[in-house]
């Protein structure tokens, strides 16, 4: 995807930020930040047995991802507002919709169509996931520690079509830029999507 421009200004300001190394949960998930050696690497299974060859290098969009959710936190920090918004209500939202829509929203809609019940199974499978009230099926996906994402899925009926939404805290673009935002969204739908 060519992130390696957005990877290295992350690296600038956790060293302007001085922020130490440290360990980040995402998507249930945990990854090893090496400051000094700038370097993003994810344990696999239980921290407490890792070893450094067990380790493998995150990718580019994980990369990101956790660097510009460490420089957010930093700055003004994730205080929930307890507000739920889509894409769409971000700054420029309306503008990436369409494309968000076409990668993410509508493959996840047509892909569990038939068996809404298994989007959560899936979620639940690959992700830190849990159901919750709401549509046919809502589930929230726990991307950070604090920071969740709203998945709602409405069954079609006759002419209308399966329908999905993601949503999240409005506190997140505190965090994220809306182009953050819709990489994360995206790379939770891959991740079920792609199976």
């Amino acid at each position: 995807m060519g992130y390696e421009i957005s990877i290295n200004l992350a690296w600038r300001e956790l060293d302007r930020l001085k922020l130490p190394g440290c360990t980040v949960c995402f998507l249930g998930e945990h990854y090893l930040i090496d400051v000094i050696g700038r370097q993003v690497k994810h344990h696999p299974g239980k921290l407490a047995s890792q070893t450094e060859a067990d380790l493998t290098e995150a990718d580019q969009t994980e990369t990101v991802l956790i660097l510009h959710y460490l420089i957010g936190l930093a700055g003004e920090g994730f205080r929930p507002s307890h507000e739920w918004i889509s894409f769409k209500e971000t700054v420029g939202g309306k503008l990436f919709w369409p494309a968000l829509e076409k990668r993410a929203i509508k493959p996840l809609a047509l892909r569990f169509q038939q068996d809404p019940e298994g989007l959560l199974l899936a979620l639940q499978e690959k992700l830190a996931a849990r159901r919750v009230d709401g549509a046919d099926v809502a589930i929230e996906v726990i991307a950070f520690p604090d920071i969740c994402i709203r998945m709602l899925f409405w069954k079609g009926e006759g002419d209308l079509p399966a329908a999905m939404s993601m949503l999240f805290d409005r506190a997140l673009t505190g965090v994220y830029c809306t182009e953050d935002v819709a990489a994360l969204l995206l790379e939770i739908a891959e991740m079920v999507i792609i199976d």
